[in-house]
């Protein structure tokens, strides 16, 4: 656990150090701009007992970008997330269970964004996340309904997740993005005896995958 907090936050220092160590003949006043975010999420739960993106919810917020040097910024954003999993029915092994769990937060994302070539970006940092609701729908009956209920999972208030994604600019303002996202901690903590009817057989983490939309607001001279 303790590597992969180390490696996470290596990356993190390595990406910022060089982003703001290079093209210092591009230094310029501070550039303060405002935006919005938005997009689709598909997520999963480690940790649950079933794999797959098939839990898919909505992505978005505002955020502000930050630039001393016209290639390399910090954003920072307040973002609503679905996030989650859904158990699909597989009828080629006759498993005909349905069940989902349905978490939503606000995400508060603080990255380092660096231009890499001139049209991309990438991305990367931490991001703690406030715990909104936690639902579920179909745990007892085994048949998703729709008809959410509170989660009985001693789920925790808050998440602190790592964050990276790659961008592609559409025009002076906008950028299309593909971002991922992973729980640190665990959200839930492992079982003490984790068992082949427990609901959780370790420790559970969100793991999302993001599509969508960042447009900047105002002028910016980069």
């Amino acid at each position: 656990m303790m590597g992969k907090w180390l490696l996470v936050l290596s990356a993190w220092l390595s990406l910022a150090t060089v982003a703001f160590s290079q093209n210092s003949e591009e230094e310029l006043a501070w550039d303060f701009r405002g935006g919005f975010t938005g997009g689709f999420s598909a997520s999963q739960v480690r940790g649950d007992g079933i794999d797959g993106f098939n839990k898919l919810g909505l992505y978005g917020g505002l955020i502000v970008d930050v630039r001393k040097y016209a290639n390399v910024g910090l954003q920072l954003g307040l973002l609503y997330h679905d996030k989650g999993s859904r158990k699909v029915a597989n009828p080629k092994t006759g498993d005909y269970t349905t069940w989902a769990y349905k978490f939503t937060y606000i995400d508060i994302p603080i990255v380092a964004v660096v231009d890499i070539k001139e049209g991309y970006t990438v991305g990367t940092g931490l991001q703690p996340g406030v715990l909104l609701s936690a639902q579920e729908d179909g745990l007892l009956s085994g048949a998703a309904t729709g008809d959410w209920t509170e989660s009985t999972l001693p789920i925790r208030s808050w998440e602190l997740s790592w964050v990276v994604w790659v961008g592609m600019r559409a025009g002076d303002a906008g950028e299309w993005f593909l971002r991922h996202s992973q729980s640190l901690p665990g959200i839930v903590p492992k079982p003490d005896n984790p068992g082949p009817n427990a609901r959780w057989d370790d420790r559970m983490q969100n793991i999302t995958l993001q599509v969508g939309y960042t447009r900047l607001l105002g002028s910016a001279d980069r």
